[in-house]
């Protein structure tokens, strides 16, 4: 929860010094308006203007996390979250999925995806069904994606088999963390 925490302020922080920003280039646009700097001014305030609304608009429609979500409903956030990720993203069936939930592409790289709506630590059986799920999706990576933590044995398991193993508030991470 801290995590997520930290992450509002510094959202909050980064649109008070965009308004700041504009009120700064405004003045200064009205102190030198009939020049050229003037004119300059106005325009970097109509460009923080723009930036402003980009923010306001990706806060708008960004997929929220929800703790009552049912797991089918986790499944969606998830592929949504990588969606804005520029990630095409496809949420499987839910029978015959062959241990994916997802399987998303992005720039020749394909990821396969198990999510996780759990309240207790996920085990090996999910780590197990993913590494399968790599060779039958003909993927180069597999992911778990949890609401929880992951047992040690999972933890061992997932490093040895290059899965990524995230909790559900580090995916919009997972370009980073998928090249380390």
């Amino acid at each position: 929860m801290t995590g997520r925490i930290v992450r509002c302020q510094e959202k909050s922080r980064g649109t008070a010094n965009c308004v700041i920003w504009i009120v700064v280039f405004t003045v200064l646009a009205g102190l030198f308006w009939p020049r050229a700097a003037g004119v300059v001014f106005m325009g970097l305030a109509f460009l923080g203007l723009l930036h402003l609304a980009v923010l306001a608009h990706e806060e708008i429609t960004q997929a929220r996390f929800q703790e009552d979500m049912s797991p089918e409903e986790f499944e969606h956030y998830c592929a949504a979250v990588l969606r804005e990720m520029k990630w095409n993203a496809r949420v499987t069936r839910a029978s015959g999925d062959q241990g994916v939930d997802i399987v998303a592409d992005k720039r020749g790289m394909r990821i396969v995806i198990q999510c996780k709506k759990y309240s207790k630590p996920v085990g090996n059986r999910a780590v197990q069904e993913i590494v399968a799920a790599i060779a039958h999706e003909d993927a180069q990576r597999g992911v778990v994606v949890a609401t929880s933590d992951y047992t040690p044995a999972a933890e061992r398991l997932a490093a040895s088999n290059q899965v990524l193993l995230l909790h559900h508030a580090d995916l919009r991470r997972i370009d980073r963390l998928l090249a380390r």
